[in-house]
């Protein structure tokens, strides 16, 4: 592989990636508003540049050769800083105290994630929050881009130690809830063995609570319930009103809508491991006064709001 033979740009990073993510060159030269001939000879510029291909055109479309792979990692992760960059000097230039991104694993996107939003923003109300909302696979990605600066999600023993710190801000199981009028609700004594007769809202297939949910059901010579894998607080609510659904939440969120008379907690639970809800960091970066300042109203909620659930 020949030394590169130029310098690379910003405008290439974004030619590279948007076309690597795409897969398609008439859809990636539409998305950076260019002709597919404007952009197969910006490619080639790219790859005069870099000395080697970086995509193999195939029938199916364009895929990234190993130094494609690796120049967008690079380029993903540099793009992100430059744009988180461009958010922070905006935000001084405002006269703001700069920004704060923060992600949040969709289930804690309604308590405590508003409660504590709402309160920090009147104590820093010259901070440029940004809230993103999503499963915990992309934001942790995202956290590794850079595009965070602090991920509050459960931290599980996949998430390397080494790699992230966290200070934990509440333990809770995961539970059952159906709504006010389903035929559980007032059914005392009612088991897991009633509840696989009713379609669940479970997290989705492929992840580690789901295929522990699966094992637990199956060990206790259960059937698996019909399940429809769902991240979504609206989407479950709305299940629950027009049907017979039964939703797995955390217990502390569902605790929070007990309460609201929105729904009802069911008294089995499944047997699974408990994983603390935590504010997340790299440690390979420091956190932000802002950062902490976030996780410490994240904390006082949660206190304030006293959830506690037995054992």
């Amino acid at each position: 592989m020949t030394p590169f033979r130029g310098k690379l740009r910003i405008r290439h990073l974004e030619i590279v990636l948007t076309v690597a993510e795409l897969g398609n060159l008439s859809k990636a030269a539409a998305q950076l508003h260019s002709t597919q001939s404007g952009l197969s000879r910006a490619i080639a510029e790219i790859e005069e540049l870099v000395g080697a291909r970086l995509f193999e055109r195939t029938a199916k479309g364009t895929t990234c050769t190993p130094l494609g792979e690796a120049m967008c990692r690079h380029a993903r992760q540099l793009l992100t800083g430059f744009r988180k960059a461009e958010v922070d000097l905006a935000a001084v230039s405002r006269g703001d105290e700069g920004s704060l991104a923060v992600g949040c694993f969709s289930m804690f996107a309604g308590w405590p994630l508003a409660e504590a939003a709402r309160a920090y923003r009147q104590a820093y109300p010259r901070v440029t929050l940004t809230i993103e909302i999503g499963s915990h696979e992309r934001l942790i990605e995202d956290l590794d881009a850079g595009a965070l600066d602090v991920l509050i999600s459960r931290f599980t023993s996949a998430v390397n130690p080494q790699i992230y710190r966290s200070t934990t801000l509440l333990e809770d199981p995961v539970v059952l809830a159906c709504a006010t009028h389903h035929p559980l609700a007032g059914l005392p004594g009612a088991t897991l063995a009633d509840y696989v007769a009713y379609p669940w809202i479970t997290a989705l297939p492929g992840s580690r609570i789901r295929g522990e949910l699966e094992n637990s059901l199956r060990q206790a010579g259960l059937p698996i319930p019909d399940m429809i894998g769902a991240l979504s607080l609206e989407f479950g609510r709305e299940m629950l009103l027009g049907g017979q659904y039964l939703w797995m939440l955390p217990g502390s969120v569902a605790a929070v809508r007990q309460a609201r008379g929105e729904l009802a907690i069911l008294p089995a639970r499944p047997a699974l491991r408990r994983s603390p809800l935590a504010a997340i960091w790299r440690r390979d970066r420091p956190s932000t006064r802002q950062a902490r300042a976030f996780a410490d109203h994240l904390e006082q909620t949660i206190q304030a709001d006293g959830i506690a659930l037995a054992a």
